[in-house]
C-alpha cells in the first residue's frame, strides 16, 4: 500500500476510529490528511485557517468514525439467539403485502443459521376483498424449497441487513396481514 505523505507530517493514529491521521504546514495553511484502515486513497484532506480548526475538525472526523466503527462491530458480532425449529417470516412486496415463513433447520454458529421455506395458510378477510392473514404450518416444507444460510445482523434477525428481498424476524406466532391483486 502506497500512501502519499508529505515529509513534514505528524502521524496521529486513532485505533478506535480505524483510522490514520497526518497533520502538517502546507502553502495553503494547516492540513490533515485522513485514510481509513488500509486504503491507499485518502477520506479526507483538507486545509484549514489554523491549526486550532484543523485539530477540532479533525476530532469531529475521528468521533464520528469512532461511534461508525462501532456500530459495524456490533452488527458483525450480533447474535441471533435462534433455536431449531423456530420459525421466522420475511414481508415482501410492491403495492401489496406478501408474507414468506421460514423454519429454522440448523443453527451453525451464534451468528448464522439454516432456514428452509415452509407452507402457510392464508384467510381471506371477505370474499373478493384480497386481504386476509396467513399463518405458517410448522415442519410442512413448501416442495422444492432447500436449506438457506443465513447471517445474523440484530437482535430476531437474520440476513444480510435489509435487502429487497426483506429481513427475516421471529414469528411472534400472530397471523400476519396480507393483501394481494390476484
Amino acid at each position: 500500500m502506497t500512501r502519499p505523505i508529505p515529509a513534514n507530517a505528524e502521524t496521529r493514529e486513532f485505533p478506535a476510529a480505524v483510522v490514520v491521521a497526518y497533520c502538517f504546514q502546507s502553502a495553503n495553511g494547516p492540513v490533515f490528511i485522513v485514510y481509513k484502515g488500509r486504503q491507499s486513497k485518502p477520506a479526507q484532506r483538507i486545509a484549514f485557517g489554523s491549526v486550532e480548526r484543523r485539530d477540532e475538525q479533525l476530532a469531529e472526523y475521528v468521533k464520528r468514525e469512532t461511534a461508525r466503527e462501532g456500530a459495524r462491530q456490533q452488527r458483525q458480532q450480533a447474535a441471533h439467539g435462534l433455536e431449531v425449529g423456530d420459525i421466522l417470516y420475511r414481508t415482501w412486496g410492491y403495492e401489496q403485502t406478501n408474507v414468506t415463513f421460514y423454519q429454522l433447520t440448523r443453527v451453525v454458529s451464534c451468528r448464522s443459521a439454516m432456514v428452509r421455506q415452509i407452507e402457510a395458510d392464508t384467510i381471506e378477510s371477505k370474499p373478493g376483498s384480497m386481504t386476509g392473514t396467513t399463518t405458517p404450518r410448522p415442519g410442512e416444507f413448501v416442495a422444492g424449497s432447500k436449506d438457506e444460510m443465513r447471517r445474523a445482523t440484530g437482535w430476531q434477525t437474520l440476513g444480510a441487513g435489509k435487502t429487497a428481498h426483506g429481513d427475516l424476524q421471529k414469528w411472534d406466532g400472530r397471523s400476519r396481514n396480507v393483501s394481494s391483486y390476484a
